[in-house]
């Protein structure tokens, strides 16, 4: 896609963050401005109610949040080990999908291989900092450390919240409380993703079910290069039958990937096309057939017109809290990366001051930073360099 095509195609989204960042600019005196590009509008809000919910839960709060400080250090090492197996795939397993891709609700990041929808994404990563930063107060109360203010923040044209503890309080609190107050983000993250699916699994996907019937099963889109797209398989259109045979749903095509071997030849077919697909290699598992598909889901058809609104809303819904789940998970391990100011970073930093001092602790905890963001920008930089090439 050419640059003016791209601008032409997501000129509402374009023109949405370029409003964002014109009323923080035309307000900026309300605003204070740290790395030049996050500006952050100081208020009170939710404070009450956080100091609220440490009087309420002080001591599951704070026996939570101790029980977090493992589960912070756990989450740490396996983004930790993502990031080192992403970066093994880089270099030796070249058609393996990017590991890590920018967070742009409504613009498609060339190499990434999901593509987050406007509002359902830009409102799911409000909800998920939120409630990310609610928990930092919550537990910071529950230890009667004052929060100062909190607010929303905008990383460029992307919205968010944050709250201030009273820093010098915090300091003088003990490794535990500091280790607790700095893993509550984003293990509240985890524990959030978790309700969310269960509400999804239980809740809305049932009451979806009364409604609907199966008729197909459809593709989201087909990735360049691959036999799907080879063999003429199109993204959102409606297949009914998988080698002969009448299928309904997406759970045949998936179970039938998972028993074939790659160079199996699969035929994907409608009413009015056939399409013979021969697998290939899966880019992480060499064992296992892959079509080039993305997305794979059931299309669904109302049973009673009638009842159409309501299936509307419980589908805007579970989308809706699918990007949450989505979104919360990848938020909170982001911010378990030990490094620089994020919240892995202060909990190592933290560990290895206790351990060994704070001058030894800066140079190493450097050292960290230093060669994970660059590991990280590699991680992010070449998969889209490539796909602009390609």
């Amino acid at each position: 896609m050419g640059f003016l095509s791209f601008v032409i195609e997501y000129k509402f989204v374009i023109l949405f963050y370029i409003a964002i960042i014109a009323i923080v600019l035309l307000n900026k005196k309300k605003f204070a401005f740290q790395a030049k590009f996050i500006a952050l509008y100081r208020t009170k809000v939710g404070i009450n109610l956080m100091h609220k919910f440490a009087d309420w839960f002080g001591p599951v709060i704070r026996g939570f949040g101790y029980i977090g400080i493992f589960i912070g250090y756990a989450g740490m090492v396996l983004i930790v080990y993502f990031i080192l197996e992403g970066f093994y795939k880089l270099i030796f397993v070249p058609d393996a999908p990017a590991t890590l891709a920018p967070v742009l609700p409504g613009v498609p990041i060339p190499g990434s291989p999901i593509f987050i929808p406007f509002w359902y994404g830009i409102t799911a990563l409000f909800v998920v900092v939120v409630v990310h930063e609610f928990c930092h107060g919550v537990v910071a109360a529950a230890h009667k450390i004052k929060v100062k203010n909190s607010g929303i923040v905008f990383f460029g044209p992307l919205i968010g919240a944050f709250v201030e503890p009273d820093e010098k309080q915090l300091k003088k609190k003990s490794w535990w409380i500091q280790e607790s107050m700095f893993a509550a983000g984003p293990v509240s993250n985890g524990i959030f993703s978790v309700i969310v699916i269960l509400i999804l699994l239980f809740i809305l996907f049932p009451a979806v079910a009364t409604l609907v019937i199966p008729t197909g099963f459809f593709f989201e889109s087909v990735t360049e290069g691959y036999p799907a797209i080879e063999a003429g398989v199109q993204g959102k259109t409606i297949y009914t039958s998988v080698n002969g045979v009448a299928v309904n749903n997406a759970s045949y095509l998936d179970e039938l990937l998972n028993e074939i071997s790659p160079g199996d030849t699969v035929v994907l077919a409608n009413e009015n096309l056939t399409h013979t697909v021969v697998t290939t290699e899966h880019p992480d598992m060499p064992e296992k057939a892959f079509l080039g598909i993305i997305g794979l889901q059931t299309k669904h058809e109302v049973i009673d017109a009638s009842k159409m609104w309501l299936l509307n809303l419980f589908t805007i819904i579970s989308k809706f809290l699918q990007w949450v789940f989505i979104l919360s998970i990848g938020i909170g391990l982001a911010n378990l990366l030990p490094l620089g100011p994020v919240d892995g970073g202060r909990m190592l930093h933290l560990s290895l001051s206790k351990w060994i001092g704070e001058k030894k602790a800066l140079i190493i905890f450097s050292k960290i930073t230093v060669v994970l963001l660059a590991l990280i920008i590699i991680l992010v930089i070449v998969p889209i360099f490539r796909a602009v090439i390609a």
